[in-house]
């Protein structure tokens, strides 16, 4: 019993060392990084938009032949 409450133990600390390991990104950093993946993913959504709707008049033009 000892020696499990003493592993217990040994985990905690080790998962404590882990932690202070960590090497968090600047408020700054995660901003600007942010900023561009909001700015990627509406331009990638537009040109969806747009591929969509060529492909729909297309496929209609087609249909309507």
């Amino acid at each position: 019993m000892a020696e499990e409450k003493n592993t217990k133990s040994g985990r905690f600390e080790g998962l404590k060392t882990e932690f202070s390991k960590i090497v968090w990104a600047d408020p700054k950093d995660v901003s600007k990084q942010t900023t561009a993946v909001v700015a990627v993913s509406v331009v990638v959504a537009v040109i969806i938009i747009v591929l969509d709707t060529v492909i729909k008049q297309g496929v209609n033009f087609l249909v309507n032949m």
